[in-house]
C-alpha cells in the first residue's frame, strides 16, 4: 500500500466503504428487508476488517459508524423489523451531532478525533469545521426520519445507499477550502510578511526625520 499514490489510497478506501452499501442495495432489489439487512452486517464487519488489513488504521467515526449498523442490524434479524436498521442513519447522525455539540461546548478538537486524519488547521479552522458537520448531521438525521416513516422500504433502501454517500461527499468536496484557508502554515507566513512590513516601516521613519531636518 505504500507504493500507492495518495489519490489512489483515497479512493481504495472510499470503495471499500461504499461497498456494504452497495451490497445492500443489491441485496435489496431482490430480497425483503431480512435478508439485504444481513447482508450489510456481513459485509459492514468485512469492509471494517479489509479496511484496517490494509490501512493499519481504522478512524473513530468509521468504527462508530459499523458497531451501530451491526447493532441496528443484528436487532432488526432478532425481532424481524426494519424499523431498527431504518433508524441507524438517524442513530449515528444524534451520536455524531451529541459529540460534535460537546466540542463546540468544551472547545476540545473532538472532531479531530473522530476523523482519524492528520488534518493541518488551525483552532478557529476545526470551530469552523465542526459547526458545518453539527448542521449536516442534524440535517441528515432528520431527513432520514422522514424518509423512513413516510416511504417505502425499497425507497428508503435507495436513498440509504446512493443518496447518503453521495450527499455526504458533495457536502465534503466544497470544504477543502478549509484546508488551505486555516492552514497554520499560511497565517504564519501571512504574519510574518505583516511584521516585517512593520518593521520597514519602522525602519525608515527616522530616515524621513533626518531628511527633513537636513532641508
Amino acid at each position: 500500500m505504500d507504493n500507492l499514490s495518495t489519490p489512489v489510497k483515497l479512493a481504495l478506501k472510499v470503495s471499500i466503504e461504499f461497498m456494504p452499501l452497495g451490497l445492500f442495495f443489491l441485496a435489496s432489489t431482490e430480497f425483503g428487508f431480512w435478508t439485504s439487512t444481513a447482508v450489510l452486517v456481513v459485509a459492514t464487519v468485512f469492509s471494517l476488517a479489509l479496511t484496517w488489513l490494509l490501512f493499519q488504521q481504522l478512524a473513530l467515526m468509521a468504527i462508530i459508524t459499523a458497531i451501530t449498523s451491526v447493532g441496528a442490524g443484528s436487532v432488526t434479524l432478532i425481532w424481524d423489523d426494519p424499523m431498527y436498521v431504518q433508524m441507524k442513519p438517524t442513530i449515528v447522525g444524534g451520536i455524531f451531532s451529541i459529540i460534535l455539540l460537546t466540542a463546540l461546548i468544551t472547545r476540545k478538537p473532538l472532531f479531530k478525533i473522530l476523523l482519524g486524519q492528520n488534518l493541518m488547521l488551525n483552532e478557529e479552522g476545526w470551530r469552523v469545521l465542526t459547526w458545518l458537520w453539527l448542521a449536516y448531521f442534524i440535517f441528515i438525521s432528520v431527513l432520514n426520519e422522514f424518509i423512513w416513516r413516510n416511504y417505502s422500504w425499497e425507497f428508503w433502501a435507495t436513498f440509504k445507499a446512493f443518496g447518503l454517500m453521495p450527499m455526504t461527499i458533495a457536502y465534503a468536496l466544497p470544504q477543502m477550502w478549509l484546508l488551505k484557508r486555516y492552514h497554520p502554515h499560511e497565517q504564519s507566513v501571512t504574519k510574518l510578511v505583516n511584521q516585517v512590513a512593520s518593521s520597514s516601516m519602522k525602519i525608515q521613519e527616522p530616515v524621513k526625520v533626518a531628511s527633513t531636518r537636513s532641508a
